[in-house]
């Protein structure tokens, strides 16, 4: 009895290890989903140009754009990522509307991405998108 109660011990150990090891990986996601970018976006005009030079330059597509953002922005890699997040979704959702990049002042191309892209991006990054416009973006 003593030996079986020793093993149940054992295994209740195990079991409580496992579970806040389950635990502190679910909060380790969870700290950086929703909050990736949050203090990292403070010069709002220079994120606007590299979303639209990294989109250029990456002709929009993911992990390209957010490998693009994490370099030349200087944020983490999960913030560029949501960045790039971002940048695709244009390309994806409002080519039309951006005129594929020659229109990307439009309030067509604006509405379009708030519509579209700006609430995904929010919620992994913590921070509202770098800028109202639409992102200008051609392949």
């Amino acid at each position: 009895a003593a030996s079986q109660e020793a093993g149940n011990a054992t295994d209740a150990t195990q079991a409580k290890a496992s579970l806040r090891g389950a635990a502190d990986a679910v909060l380790a996601l969870a700290g950086t989903t929703g909050r990736a970018c949050i203090g990292q976006l403070d010069s709002h005009w220079l994120s606007q140009y590299l979303l639209g030079w990294c989109g250029r330059y990456t002709g929009g597509a993911m992990p390209a754009a957010g490998q693009c953002m994490t370099d030349f922005h200087g944020v983490s890699e999960s913030c560029g990522n949501c960045l790039g997040d971002l940048i695709q979704c244009a390309r994806h959702s409002c080519e039309k509307e951006c005129c594929s990049g020659q229109c990307e002042w439009s309030s067509e191309c604006s509405d379009c991405n708030q519509a579209h892209c700006n609430g995904a991006f929010s919620a992994c990054a913590g921070e509202s998108p770098p800028m109202r416009i639409g992102l200008v973006i051609s392949a």
